[in-house]
């Protein structure tokens, strides 16, 4: 699984398919699939895209949450200015960052860190070295850890299914102000969920000035070994479809856990889920609903599904609207770009050392 990581072919190759370059939907098989004319399928994703329901299709670098295996949830008190905001959008560790409100902290940031240690570095540069602007009486920032290799559920397309339910019900008509019809969501959930996709290796042989079987024996090992997931559209925001709410709930689970831990595996309300340990709370789950009071009901059904099993819950809303940075792609990105690098200074040390031989 290393040689992957420390080999500049199969590296750069990470970096296209990261990057959604030779990846994209496959209107043949999606015409076929639905009955309808390519132009039909064609408009419905056009109109998906550019209303930013869903992204182009990408192969997902798996990889990072081996080697980020720190989650690190933060609210955080900074300054809103330029060089701040500039800091948040391109540190290479941050995933997404919302702006929120809650006691003294005006910003909640996703992270990824490779431990502990790397993380508090992180931190005291970003305060120490000037990478942020700093006032007087500023907070520090109060963080909440989690380790990916606990991680229980991850499956980030999965709200579709609920944005389906709630169009099939009544609940909701638009999204980002395009008007939903049957077509136009199944489309979406196909595509989420990696179907009607394609890859064209040839492509991406010549950008690279490879032969295309290097390229498809690649792809395969990479697949095999869980480096990439097969390639899908995604959420731009990540997990939360838009206009939805995304729920940060920290949740202590004290009995039939096995039987709760089940249901809330099935329940596609759920993209993720984390055993932890945070004082009294041993688990947390991010949630998505359209309403608030939609989300409260459920987790009155929950207590009542459980009675006795479901102690202390703390919640923390944020919408999709309050997003001001979220690249999926930039932190894989990084990272890929960051093993570029070392592998091109090895080369250097290498070539270095040879001539001195000589």
């Amino acid at each position: 699984m290393a040689y992957h990581l420390e080999n500049e072919i199969s590296l750069t190759l990470l970096k296209y398919l990261t990057s959604g370059i030779g990846v994209n939907f496959n209107l043949s098989d999606l015409s076929d699939h639905f009955k309808k004319h390519r132009n039909t399928i064609k408009t419905r994703l056009k109109l998906l895209i550019d209303n930013e329901i869903i992204t182009r299709p990408f192969y997902s670098f798996e990889r990072l949450l081996t080697e980020y295996p720190l989650l690190v949830i933060s609210k955080d008190d900074l300054a809103r200015d330029e060089k701040t905001n500039e800091f948040v959008a391109l540190d290479p560790q941050i995933y997404a960052a919302f702006f929120f409100k809650e006691g003294v902290y005006n910003t909640l940031t996703i992270q990824f860190h490779e431990d502990l240690f790397q993380y508090q570095s992180w931190c005291d540069a970003m305060f120490e070295e000037g990478l942020i602007t700093t006032f007087e009486n500023q907070n520090p920032p109060e963080a909440l850890l989690f380790s990916t290799k606990r991680m229980l559920k991850y499956k980030p397309s999965i709200g579709i299914n609920i944005v389906i339910d709630d169009y099939n019900t009544g609940k909701i008509h638009k999204l980002k102000g395009l008007e939903l019809d049957n077509l136009s969501l199944e489309i979406a959930k196909y595509v989420l969920k990696g179907k009607g996709i394609k890859t064209n290796e040839n492509l991406l042989a010549r950008r690279m000035g490879v032969n295309r079987r290097t390229i498809q024996n690649k792809l395969v090992s990479m697949l095999e070994e869980n480096i990439i997931t097969r390639p899908s559209a995604r959420f731009p925001r990540a997990f939360i479809p838009p206009d939805y709410f995304f729920v940060l709930s920290l949740v202590e689970i004290n009995d039939q856990k096995d039987a709760v831990l089940k249901y809330l595996r099935k329940d596609d309300h759920i993209p993720m889920l984390i055993k932890i340990n945070e004082g009294r709370y041993n688990y947390f789950m991010g949630i998505i609903f359209y309403y608030v009071k939609d989300h409260l009901q459920w987790q009155e059904d929950l207590q009542n599904r459980f009675p006795n099993s479901i102690g202390a819950v703390k919640n923390t809303y944020i919408s999709s609207a309050m997003a001001f940075s979220i690249n999926q792609n930039y932190v894989p990105l990084q990272f890929i770009e960051k093993k570029l690098r070392s592998v091109h200074g090895r080369e250097i040390v290498s070539l270095m050392q040879d001539d001195e031989r000589i």
